[in-house]
C-alpha cells in the first residue's frame, strides 16, 4: 500500500502529544523514542520504495510502449510470423517479458529476411557485372559489324558500277551480236530471164563463138560486183521455201548454190521446177549470199 509523507509526520506527532499527557518512565520515554524512531525509518523506506515502484513501473510502461511501436512497425511487414500478446492482466515485468519475446521472433524473421534479401541482390550485382560485360562485349561485335557493313556497303557500290557498266557493254555486245548475226543471216536472191538479169548486170555472158545466131560454148556466170539493189532480200534463219514465179517452168541455178541442200519437185542437175525449198540452211546458203535463178 503507497503512504505519504504528509501522513507519517502526523502520526509521529500524535504520538509525541500522548507522551507528554501520559508522564512516561524512563523506561518508556526509551522505548517510546526507539519505536518512534523505527516507525520513522520505516515510513522512509516505505515512502521511497513506493516512489523507487512508480519510477521502475513507469521505465517498464515506456520500454514496453517502445517495444510495441517496434512490433506494429515490424508487423507491417508481409511474412512476418503472427503471435498473440501478452495478457493485459499480467504484471508489466511479466507482459514486457512474453511481448519481448514476440518482437525479437518478429525482428529475426526480419533479419533473416534481410540476409536473404542482401544475398540476392549481391548474386544480381555479380549477374549484372557479368550482363554488362557481355553487353559490352556484344557492343563492340556490333560496331564491328556496323563498320564491317559499312565497308562490305561500299564494295557492293563499287560492284554495283561494274555491273551496270558490265551489262551496258553486255547489251552493246548483244546488240552488235544480234546486228552481225542479221547481217550474215542476210541472203539475197533473183529470179528472171537471162536477157533480163544481164541488162541488170547480175549475170555476164562468157566464153563461145559468136556467130550470127548461135554462140556456142557460151556460159552464164554471177557478175562479179553485184548491187544488193537488184536482189530480193530474206533470212536465212527464217526463210525455208522460195516461191518461183511461174511453178509450170523451169529454173536454172547459176550462182553457186546446189541443190544437193534443197528439195524441188523435179530436178535435173543444177536445173529445177516448182517452187525451191531449202533443206539445210547453213549449207546451202555457204558458197554464196546471193542466190541467182534464171528461168528457161
Amino acid at each position: 500500500m503507497k503512504i505519504s509523507r504528509p501522513a507519517s509526520l502526523a502520526a509521529v506527532a500524535a504520538l509525541a502529544l500522548t507522551a507528554c499527557k501520559v508522564g512516561p518512565s524512563a523506561e518508556h520515554q526509551q522505548a517510546d523514542s526507539t519505536a518512534t524512531v523505527a516507525s520513522l525509518q520505516h515510513a522512509q523506506l516505505a515512502t521511497q520504495l513506493a516512489a523507487q515502484k512508480d519510477s521502475l513501473t513507469r521505465v517498464v510502461l515506456a520500454a514496453d510502449e517502445f517495444i510495441m511501436h517496434i512490433d506494429s512497425s515490424v508487423a507491417t511487414v508481409k511474412g512476418m510470423p503472427k503471435g498473440n500478446r501478452a495478457d493485459r492482466k499480467l504484471d508489466p515485468l511479466a507482459r514486457q517479458i512474453v511481448n519481448r519475446k514476440l518482437v525479437m521472433a518478429r525482428v529475426d524473421a526480419l533479419v533473416k529476411r534481410a540476409r536473404a534479401t542482401a544475398a540476392q541482390l549481391a548474386k544480381a550485382n555479380a549477374s549484372n557485372t557479368g550482363l554488362r560485360a557481355q553487353l559490352a562485349s556484344d557492343s563492340a561485335m556490333i560496331t564491328d559489324l556496323n563498320a564491317t557493313i559499312k565497308r562490305q556497303t561500299a564494295m557492293i557500290e563499287v560492284l554495283s558500277l561494274r555491273v551496270d557498266s558490265l551489262k551496258n557493254s553486255t547489251q552493246e555486245l548483244a546488240s552488235s551480236l544480234a546486228s552481225a548475226q542479221t547481217e550474215i543471216a542476210k541472203a539475197f536472191y533473183v529470179v528472171g530471164k537471162e536477157d533480163d538479169l544481164v541488162k541488170r548486170g547480175v549475170i555476164v555472158r562468157e566464153g563461145g563463138a559468136n556467130l550470127l545466131f548461135a554462140h556456142p560454148g557460151r556460159t552464164l556466170q554471177v557478175a562479179r560486183t553485184l548491187d544488193p539493189q537488184a536482189f530480193i532480200p530474206l533470212d536465212q534463219r527464217g526463210t525455208k521455201m522460195i516461191e518461183m514465179p511461174d511453178s509450170t517452168r523451169r529454173y536454172r541455178i547459176v550462182s553457186r548454190q546446189s541443190l544437193d541442200a534443197a528439195t524441188v519437185v523435179e530436178r535435173d542437175k543444177n536445173s529445177f521446177r516448182g517452187n525451191l525449198t531449202i533443206a539445210d540452211a547453213s549449207k546451202f546458203w555457204a558458197p554464196s549470199k546471193y542466190l541467182v535463178l534464171v528461168e528457161q
